[in-house]
């Protein structure tokens, strides 16, 4: 089987060539030793490098910083073992993607490596593996069918935004054909601008510290409980995104801007889209497009690469 595996800082979202879904969260934290509590502990524990660690909604609390390229590299393994455990299929092919200023031989050549074996829990793992550009994806998405062969309509000129947790990668796209000149992107723009307010908000209101990975889980679930009183943050959250989405697309016109004028649609898509897409200002709906489950884009775009280097 093949898999589209997108590693973001703030999730991983996977496709399967039988159209399943999942996702987790890319929270990873050191499982340290502890009151052995047997049946009545359900979490699960993933050997990797010489030590124990929690993975996904398990290492939610606590969870180390996501917001470095040092920490994908270096956990990648990690979490696309987990993805490919929760697959519960032998998995042969895995396509997958870097952000676009680290999509460099630098970045490449290791994390392939990293990939092609994996051993978690004394299990080894081998893949074949394909990197491809983090927002290439959104556009592959975009121009290929399921099977990965185009779709016809493709000659069209807009603008990608793959908005992740920590970076926005953007692509110009002149009558389909990806500009590699004119894209980019843009460091530290992503969901976490939003996490991050949000956490300091929390922190005055209600004197609570949150991880980044906890800030990120309250914008999904728009409340928090605290000493069994559950608060609504709906409001606020809504504040802090448009207030975002505003900045984002300031950031992005001062850029870009000539592209954009010419521009049919953007198309805005990625993990921080799932998050953005009830939010969006109505003066700006005429002009973007939101793919459906926007957050698996990349992912879908990376399989269907897959099929298409096979064809």
């Amino acid at each position: 089987m093949q898999i589209g595996l997108d590693i973001g800082f703030g999730d991983v979202k996977v496709v399967s060539e039988d159209g399943r879904t999942i996702s987790f969260p890319s929270a990873i934290k050191y499982l340290n030793k502890g009151i052995d509590l047997g049946a009545f502990s359900k979490e699960e524990k993933y050997s990797f490098d010489g030590r124990n660690y929690l993975v996904g909604e398990e290492a939610l609390l606590g969870a180390f910083s996501t917001q470095s390229i040092d920490f994908l590299t270096r956990y990648a393994p990690l979490l696309a073992f987990k993805a490919v455990e929760q697959i519960g299929e032998k998995v042969s092919n895995i396509g997958t993607g870097l952000p676009l200023a680290y999509y460099t031989p630098q970045y490449i050549a290791p994390l392939i490596k990293s990939l092609e074996t994996i051993q978690v829990n004394d299990r080894k793992e081998t893949f074949r593996v394909s990197v491809f550009p983090q927002g290439l994806g959104v556009l592959l998405d975009f121009l290929l069918s399921e099977e990965g062969t185009e779709t016809g309509s493709t000659a069209v000129n807009m603008i990608v935004l793959d908005i992740g947790f920590n970076t926005v990668d953007v692509v110009a796209v002149n009558k389909g054909s990806a500009s590699k000149e004119e894209s980019g992107m843009l460091e530290r723009a992503g969901i976490s601008k939003i996490t991050q307010a949000l956490a300091q908000r929390l922190r005055i209101e209600m004197k609570i510290n949150l991880s980044e990975q906890e800030a990120k889980d309250l914008l999904l679930k728009g409340e928090i409980s605290l000493y069994g009183h559950v608060s609504d943050l709906s409001e606020v959250i809504r504040s802090i995104t448009e207030d975002y989405i505003e900045w984002l697309l300031n950031a992005v016109l001062s850029r870009w801007e000539e592209r954009i004028q010419r521009a049919k649609m953007i198309l805005l898509a990625g993990g921080g889209a799932y998050y953005l897409e009830n939010h969006i200002p109505e003066k700006y709906h005429s002009l973007i497009h939101i793919p459906k489950k926007p957050e698996f884009a990349n992912a879908r775009g990376f399989l269907k690469a897959l099929k298409q280097q096979g064809s």
